[in-house]
């Protein structure tokens, strides 16, 4: 009876604790980083009223003990860790831990963790918790932004903090440089000049529209109404008017109609020796061809002749043998006086005599207007077909038109025809590439600095120069040459007179202070598209100096790994601090304390202190804050079991105490 009493008792307290404990979670649903508790029971000791007997071989078997027990207790509190929900808050100095681990507070004597990231800047400019004061812990960067190895320490953002000028060592360069960017000069391009066909013109080479496997077949009759010649000839690369002749004298000649066949000047002529009369005779093919062979009718002892075959003039042409594209021949004649000029530039050009003579050629009156122009870089060509190639120096001072050629006190319509020149391709000058970066010296003035790129004509080669236009003085590696692969890739980037770098000195007007500066130029990697490119189209480059100019802090940002990076007037960003973070071998054992924060404890394990992203998955969330774990509905639930078991609790309780009453009352 006393035993259940105290057992009902046992149950009662032990789910007040556990009451107690779901009341604190409830309370705390909305506490940023706070972890739930839970209270878990044991049995309290049994009484045992017979102990348990084991069998006897051949007789009774083994019987149970006989227990009871007597009551409950709390067997543990505990806290539960498991990951909170993030709220985003937008403030820079709040922190939520993804992950394990706890944020690190001092309060000067001791050491305090909490997974609460509330974090903001006091009147000195530390990093505290703002509702306790307690100070964050971390590690410093020293001058030059290298984060410290030592013992965590207090953080400390110095809003006067300055980084000093970094005078500029390298200049990056990027970009392309158009491969297209030689000058150029005027191209005029002649109609075609053409001379009388001999015997060893190709046929193919002629303007007779001859094709390789061409038939040519002879038309007309004989006086008796049969046909001159069956035969037919097949047209080769290598046919010439010579094997058309003699096809055609031998054909008729086997076919018993002789007669001879000759050329003179392009022209074929027939002689009838046969003992007929030819009617309508023509060699046949195609319509250009079947033009320039037609005799027509032919009487015995008679001669017909066909039109003038033209051939392409080439570069030794005789000058007295040269015929228009349309067949007018120029009827050049040693001793005439050819007047040739044109207009270079925006100025005319000197009007030259040449006296024809009968070796002048066709190359002789095309140099004799190169030199008309003034034109020494090129010497002009002869095309395959006839037409005469003039190309002017490169550059728009030395664009070449209006090209003239004339005969001196003739009106000789055939010439001016033949030098009728058009342009097919424009003068340009030579391009160039200018780019301007800043350049800082040792004090942080910025310089200007600028590089333009000329590109060597027909070579993938460029020479540079740099100049300042503020009064600096280049000493060294002022110019040089850049040079490209076939494939666009840079292949050498060289400075003039064995310099190695750019060097200027900053000190200008008097002014002294700060020291000689001297650059590199980072170009990309040989062989590789990564900095300075040679391809056809836009050209463009661009160039980044390093260095920088003093910058005073101006804001500072948390990043993942709870680096604390100060942004700088002079757009610089260097690392200020670290905060740090906590892990234990067992954070269970940790004893709560007031304000969301715990203590190590003697079974918590000691305090193992790195940082966010180091490896073991925990990071930072900035801007961000863990909002409480507690599962509203589960507490709940759990209040009421809690509240049904400590009902129960009572009725035994009650139940005992009304047995006892009875008990009582049997001495009345």
């Amino acid at each position: 009876m006393f035993k259940s009493l105290y057992s009902g008792v046992s149950g009662l307290t032990a789910n007040l604790t556990s009451l107690d404990v779901i009341g604190n979670n409830i309370a705390n649903s909305n506490t940023v980083g706070f972890k739930s508790g839970r209270v878990t029971f044991t049995e309290m000791l049994t009484q045992t009223i017979r102990s348990a007997s084991r069998p006897i071989s051949g007789g009774l078997g083994g019987t149970n003990p006989q227990q009871i027990g007597l009551g409950t207790r709390v067997g543990s509190i505990d806290t539960n860790f498991n990951q909170g929900n993030f709220q985003t808050t937008g403030k820079k100095t709040d922190l939520a831990i993804q992950g394990s681990g706890f944020f690190i507070l001092s309060d000067g004597t001791s050491n305090v963790f909490t997974r609460a990231g509330i974090f903001g800047l006091d009147s000195e400019n530390t990093l505290v918790n703002p509702s306790t004061g307690h100070r964050v812990q971390g590690v410093m960067a020293d001058a030059e932004g290298v984060l410290g190895t030592g013992p965590m320490t207090d953080i400390f953002i110095d809003p006067s903090l300055v980084v000093p000028a970094s005078a500029t060592t390298s200049i990056q360069m990027m970009g392309n440089l158009d491969s297209a960017s030689d000058a150029q000069g005027t191209i005029m391009q002649s109609a075609s000049f053409m001379v009388a066909g001999a015997g060893t013109h190709e046929l193919m080479d002629l303007p007779l529209g001859m094709s390789d496997g061409d038939v040519i077949s002879i038309g007309g009759q004989d006086d008796g109404g049969a046909a001159l010649s069956a035969d037919t000839m097949t047209v080769t690369s290598t046919t010439t008017l010579e094997d058309v002749r003699s096809f055609l004298e031998t054909a008729l000649t086997t076919a018993g109609n002789p007669a001879t066949v000759g050329i003179t000047d392009g022209v074929f002529t027939v002689d009838n020796t046969s003992g007929g009369d030819f009617s309508g005779l023509s060699l046949l093919s195609g319509s250009e061809f079947n033009s320039m062979f037609n005799f027509g009718d032919i009487n015995i002892g008679a001669s017909g002749a066909g039109g003038q075959v033209l051939a392409y003039a080439d570069a030794s042409s005789l000058a007295t043998d040269l015929y228009s594209a349309s067949g007018e021949a120029m009827n050049l004649t040693a001793g005439d006086i050819l007047d040739l000029g044109g207009t270079v530039g925006d100025d005319q050009a000197s009007t030259i005599n040449m006296g024809v003579t009968a070796t002048s050629t066709l190359a002789d009156i095309m140099a004799q207007i190169h030199f008309s122009l003034g034109v020494t870089s090129s010497a002009g060509e002869i095309s395959s077909q006839g037409q005469m190639v003039i190309t002017g120096e490169p550059g728009t001072d030395y664009a070449i038109s209006n090209i003239s050629v004339t005969q001196q006190g003739v009106e000789n319509a055939a010439l001016s025809d033949g030098f009728d020149f058009d342009p097919t391709q424009d003068a340009i000058d030579e391009q160039t590439f200018t780019m301007t970066t800043v350049a800082y010296d040792s004090l942080g003035n910025q310089h200007n600095i600028s590089f333009e790129f000329e590109k060597e004509p027909g070579l993938n080669e460029w020479t540079w120069n740099a100049s300042m236009d503020g009064g600096e003085t280049l000493t060294a590696g002022d110019s040089g040459t850049v040079s490209f692969n076939t494939n666009g890739s840079i292949s050498n980037f060289t400075y003039d007179s064995g310099a190695t770098g750019i060097t200027f000195d900053p000190n200008v007007g008097g002014t002294q202070g700060a020291d000689p500066v001297t650059m590199t130029v980072d170009y990309g990697e040989v062989g590789e598209l990564t900095g300075l490119t040679q391809f056809a189209g836009t050209g463009n480059i661009q160039g980044i100096a390093d260095g920088f100019g003093t910058g005073s802090l101006v804001d500072f940002n948390i990043d993942q790994s709870g680096t604390i990076t100060g942004i700088f007037s002079n757009d610089t960003m260097r690392n200020i601090a670290q905060i740090g973070m906590a892990t234990f071998s067992n954070a269970d054992g940790l004893t709560r304390e007031a304000n969301n924060t715990y203590r190590r404890s003697g079974n918590s394990g000691t305090p193992v202190e790195s940082f966010a992203g180091t490896g073991d998955g925990t990071t930072l969330v900035p801007g961000a804050l863990e909002t409480s774990n507690v599962d509203l509905a589960s507490e709940f639930t759990n209040l009421v079991v809690a509240q049904r078991a400590f009902q129960a609790n009572s009725r035994v309780v009650t139940t005992a105490d009304t047995i006892m009453q009875e008990l009582v009352n049997l001495v009345r």
